[in-house]
Protein backbone atom coordinates (compact mmCIF):
# COMPACT_ATOMS: atom_id res chain seq x y z
CA UNK A 1 0.00 0.00 0.00
CA UNK A 2 2.68 2.58 1.02
CA UNK A 3 5.41 2.81 -1.74
CA UNK A 4 7.52 5.31 -3.53
CA UNK A 5 4.47 5.80 -5.79
CA UNK A 6 2.35 7.33 -3.36
CA UNK A 7 4.53 8.72 -0.59
CA UNK A 8 6.15 11.45 -2.26
CA UNK A 9 9.23 14.11 -0.65
CA UNK A 10 9.34 11.45 2.58
CA UNK A 11 11.83 9.27 3.74
CA UNK A 12 10.61 8.39 7.26
CA UNK A 13 6.64 7.68 7.23
CA UNK A 14 6.36 7.41 11.08
CA UNK A 15 7.37 11.25 11.36
CA UNK A 16 4.38 12.76 13.28
CA UNK A 17 2.29 15.71 11.46
CA UNK A 18 -0.54 18.14 12.83
CA UNK A 19 -3.52 19.99 11.40
CA UNK A 20 -5.31 22.97 13.37
CA UNK A 21 -8.61 22.86 12.65
CA UNK A 22 -11.29 25.60 13.70
CA UNK A 23 -13.75 24.36 16.41
CA UNK A 24 -16.75 24.42 13.54
CA UNK A 25 -14.78 22.05 11.62
CA UNK A 26 -13.27 19.73 14.31
CA UNK A 27 -16.99 19.13 15.59
CA UNK A 28 -18.35 18.82 12.53
CA UNK A 29 -15.53 15.77 11.90
CA UNK A 30 -15.72 14.25 14.80
CA UNK A 31 -19.76 13.99 14.58
CA UNK A 32 -19.81 12.58 10.96
CA UNK A 33 -16.59 10.78 11.30
CA UNK A 34 -14.82 12.04 7.66
CA UNK A 35 -12.06 14.38 7.17
CA UNK A 36 -13.26 16.60 4.38
CA UNK A 37 -10.96 17.23 0.99
CA UNK A 38 -11.01 20.23 -1.18
CA UNK A 39 -10.14 20.93 -4.48
CA UNK A 40 -7.27 22.47 -5.34
CA UNK A 41 -8.45 25.86 -7.01
CA UNK A 42 -9.95 26.54 -3.58
CA UNK A 43 -6.39 27.10 -1.97
CA UNK A 44 -6.20 30.83 -1.61
CA UNK A 45 -2.86 30.94 -3.19
CA UNK A 46 -3.44 32.29 -6.98
CA UNK A 47 0.22 30.19 -7.36
CA UNK A 48 -1.17 26.76 -5.96
CA UNK A 49 -1.96 24.36 -8.35
CA UNK A 50 0.01 26.21 -10.98
CA UNK A 51 0.18 23.62 -13.51
CA UNK A 52 -3.69 22.63 -13.97
CA UNK A 53 -4.63 26.18 -14.30
CA UNK A 54 -2.77 26.55 -17.79
CA UNK A 55 -3.76 25.80 -21.24
CA UNK A 56 -2.27 22.85 -23.48
CA UNK A 57 -1.11 24.44 -27.11
CA UNK A 58 -1.08 21.87 -29.29
CA UNK A 59 0.91 24.17 -31.36
CA UNK A 60 -1.86 23.86 -34.38
CA UNK A 61 -3.55 27.33 -33.13
CA UNK A 62 -5.78 25.10 -30.65
CA UNK A 63 -5.60 25.79 -26.85
CA UNK A 64 -6.87 22.66 -24.66
CA UNK A 65 -8.08 23.86 -20.54
CA UNK A 66 -6.85 20.80 -18.05
CA UNK A 67 -10.39 22.51 -16.06
CA UNK A 68 -11.74 18.72 -16.29
CA UNK A 69 -8.52 16.90 -14.89
CA UNK A 70 -8.67 19.84 -12.17
CA UNK A 71 -11.98 19.03 -11.36
CA UNK A 72 -10.86 15.07 -10.32
CA UNK A 73 -8.25 16.19 -7.71
CA UNK A 74 -8.48 16.64 -3.86
CA UNK A 75 -6.41 18.05 -1.16
CA UNK A 76 -6.03 18.71 2.38
CA UNK A 77 -3.14 20.36 3.94
CA UNK A 78 -1.03 19.44 7.21
CA UNK A 79 2.09 20.06 8.81
CA UNK A 80 5.40 19.07 10.35
CA UNK A 81 4.88 22.19 12.40
CA UNK A 82 4.32 20.96 16.18
CA UNK A 83 4.31 24.84 17.87
CA UNK A 84 4.69 27.99 16.28
CA UNK A 85 3.44 31.25 16.45
CA UNK A 86 2.57 31.66 13.39
CA UNK A 87 0.32 28.93 12.88
CA UNK A 88 -1.43 29.46 15.57
CA UNK A 89 -2.28 33.24 14.97
CA UNK A 90 -3.32 32.44 11.36
CA UNK A 91 -5.71 29.20 11.94
CA UNK A 92 -6.71 29.81 14.92
CA UNK A 93 -7.62 33.55 15.16
CA UNK A 94 -10.40 33.22 17.52
CA UNK A 95 -8.26 31.42 19.97
CA UNK A 96 -10.49 28.35 19.45
CA UNK A 97 -8.44 26.70 16.92
CA UNK A 98 -7.99 22.87 18.05
CA UNK A 99 -4.70 21.04 16.54
CA UNK A 100 -4.42 17.72 16.02
CA UNK A 101 -1.20 15.23 15.42
CA UNK A 102 -0.96 12.08 13.76
CA UNK A 103 1.85 10.53 11.77
CA UNK A 104 1.93 10.15 7.82
CA UNK A 105 1.58 6.30 8.15
CA UNK A 106 -1.87 6.69 9.93
CA UNK A 107 -2.73 9.82 7.74
CA UNK A 108 -2.56 7.58 4.74
CA UNK A 109 -3.71 4.66 5.82
CA UNK A 110 -6.93 6.40 6.69
CA UNK A 111 -7.51 8.29 3.36
CA UNK A 112 -6.25 5.12 1.67
CA UNK A 113 -9.40 2.94 0.37
CA UNK A 114 -8.21 -0.66 -0.60
CA UNK A 115 -11.50 -0.66 -2.31
CA UNK A 116 -10.85 1.91 -5.24
CA UNK A 117 -10.59 0.49 -8.51
CA UNK A 118 -7.20 1.58 -8.77
CA UNK A 119 -5.92 2.61 -5.09
CA UNK A 120 -2.09 3.48 -6.08
CA UNK A 121 -3.04 5.82 -8.89
CA UNK A 122 -5.85 7.68 -6.67
CA UNK A 123 -4.04 8.34 -3.16
CA UNK A 124 -0.92 10.34 -2.63
CA UNK A 125 0.57 11.79 0.34
CA UNK A 126 3.71 14.10 0.02
CA UNK A 127 5.65 16.75 1.14
CA UNK A 128 6.07 20.52 -0.11
CA UNK A 129 8.81 21.74 -1.98
CA UNK A 130 9.09 25.33 -1.72
CA UNK A 131 10.31 26.98 -5.11
CA UNK A 132 10.77 30.77 -6.36
CA UNK A 133 8.71 32.06 -8.35
CA UNK A 134 11.14 32.06 -11.37
CA UNK A 135 11.87 28.34 -10.49
CA UNK A 136 7.95 27.78 -10.86
CA UNK A 137 7.95 30.03 -14.28
CA UNK A 138 10.50 27.80 -15.62
CA UNK A 139 8.91 24.79 -14.99
CA UNK A 140 5.99 25.64 -16.84
CA UNK A 141 7.83 26.95 -19.99
CA UNK A 142 10.12 23.64 -20.34
CA UNK A 143 7.26 20.94 -19.11
CA UNK A 144 5.00 19.56 -21.58
CA UNK A 145 1.71 17.79 -20.86
CA UNK A 146 3.23 14.41 -22.03
CA UNK A 147 5.67 14.68 -19.54
CA UNK A 148 3.21 14.44 -16.96
CA UNK A 149 0.70 12.64 -18.09
CA UNK A 150 3.06 9.59 -20.26
CA UNK A 151 2.14 6.27 -18.24
CA UNK A 152 -1.02 7.63 -16.32
CA UNK A 153 0.61 6.93 -12.96
CA UNK A 154 -0.56 10.12 -11.44
CA UNK A 155 2.46 10.51 -9.37
CA UNK A 156 3.71 13.34 -11.12
CA UNK A 157 -0.04 15.18 -11.08
CA UNK A 158 0.61 14.84 -7.36
CA UNK A 159 4.41 15.78 -7.06
CA UNK A 160 3.29 18.97 -9.21
CA UNK A 161 0.35 19.56 -6.77
CA UNK A 162 2.90 19.64 -3.85
CA UNK A 163 4.90 22.55 -5.38
CA UNK A 164 4.37 25.95 -3.44
CA UNK A 165 6.03 29.42 -3.56
CA UNK A 166 8.84 29.85 -1.46
CA UNK A 167 6.81 32.83 1.15
CA UNK A 168 5.52 29.74 2.56
CA UNK A 169 8.24 27.51 3.40
CA UNK A 170 7.32 28.29 7.12
CA UNK A 171 4.51 26.18 6.96
CA UNK A 172 6.68 23.27 6.43
CA UNK A 173 3.73 21.71 5.07
CA UNK A 174 2.69 17.82 3.93
CA UNK A 175 -0.35 17.06 1.85
CA UNK A 176 -2.54 14.27 1.34
CA UNK A 177 -4.10 14.44 -2.37
CA UNK A 178 -6.90 11.72 -3.96
CA UNK A 179 -7.73 11.63 -7.73
CA UNK A 180 -11.54 11.30 -8.11
CA UNK A 181 -12.19 10.69 -11.90
CA UNK A 182 -15.85 10.71 -11.31
CA UNK A 183 -15.74 13.72 -9.36
CA UNK A 184 -16.54 16.70 -12.47
CA UNK A 185 -19.15 18.30 -11.46
CA UNK A 186 -19.70 21.91 -9.20
CA UNK A 187 -21.15 19.48 -6.79
CA UNK A 188 -18.37 17.97 -5.93
CA UNK A 189 -15.98 20.60 -4.67
CA UNK A 190 -15.69 18.38 -1.20
CA UNK A 191 -14.41 15.09 -0.83
CA UNK A 192 -15.39 13.28 2.39
CA UNK A 193 -12.81 10.14 3.65
CA UNK A 194 -14.24 8.13 6.19
CA UNK A 195 -12.37 8.28 9.55
CA UNK A 196 -11.94 6.74 13.08
CA UNK A 197 -10.93 10.34 14.60
CA UNK A 198 -9.96 7.51 18.02
CA UNK A 199 -7.58 5.77 15.96
CA UNK A 200 -6.32 8.68 13.60
CA UNK A 201 -5.63 11.19 16.19
CA UNK A 202 -2.31 10.72 18.72
CA UNK A 203 -3.27 14.08 20.69
CA UNK A 204 -5.61 16.83 20.65
CA UNK A 205 -4.13 20.36 21.67
CA UNK A 206 -6.18 23.45 22.16
CA UNK A 207 -5.30 27.12 21.70
CA UNK A 208 -1.75 28.62 23.79
CA UNK A 209 -3.59 31.91 24.60
CA UNK A 210 -6.65 30.40 26.23
CA UNK A 211 -7.34 31.64 29.73
CA UNK A 212 -7.37 28.52 32.59
CA UNK A 213 -10.99 28.30 32.88
CA UNK A 214 -11.97 28.88 28.92
CA UNK A 215 -9.25 25.87 28.13
CA UNK A 216 -11.20 24.01 30.50
CA UNK A 217 -14.43 24.25 29.34
CA UNK A 218 -13.62 23.60 25.86
CA UNK A 219 -11.79 20.48 26.82
CA UNK A 220 -14.42 19.34 28.78
CA UNK A 221 -16.82 20.70 25.51
CA UNK A 222 -14.94 18.16 23.77
CA UNK A 223 -14.85 15.11 25.92
CA UNK A 224 -18.98 15.74 26.00
CA UNK A 225 -18.71 14.84 22.28
CA UNK A 226 -17.33 11.27 23.31
CA UNK A 227 -13.87 12.23 22.29
CA UNK A 228 -11.12 10.02 24.62
CA UNK A 229 -8.45 10.94 22.81
CA UNK A 230 -5.71 13.11 25.18
CA UNK A 231 -6.22 16.74 25.52
CA UNK A 232 -3.71 19.31 25.90
CA UNK A 233 -3.23 22.70 26.13
CA UNK A 234 0.18 24.20 24.25
CA UNK A 235 2.67 25.71 25.76
CA UNK A 236 3.86 27.70 23.60
CA UNK A 237 3.38 30.79 26.04
CA UNK A 238 4.18 29.65 29.17
CA UNK A 239 6.62 31.14 31.08
CA UNK A 240 9.17 27.98 32.48
CA UNK A 241 12.32 29.76 33.72
CA UNK A 242 14.18 30.24 36.74
CA UNK A 243 12.44 34.01 37.97
CA UNK A 244 15.10 34.44 40.60
CA UNK A 245 18.45 35.56 39.90
CA UNK A 246 21.51 35.92 42.08
CA UNK A 247 22.84 39.31 42.84
CA UNK A 248 26.50 38.57 42.49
Amino acid sequence: MINGKNVLHINDIDIPIYRIFSIERFKEMIKTNELGLVRPSMWEDPYENFFLKTQVDFGNGDLASLEDIEKTWYGQCWTQNEDTDAMWRIYSREKDGIRVKTTVRKLFSAIYDNSAAFPDLQFFIGKVQYKTKQEITQLIETITFTDVYLGGQNDKFAKLLCIKRDSFEHENEIRILINEPDSTTELDKIYKVSIKPEDLFDEICLDPRLFKNDFLNLKADIELMGVKTKIIQSDLYKLDIPMIIKAI
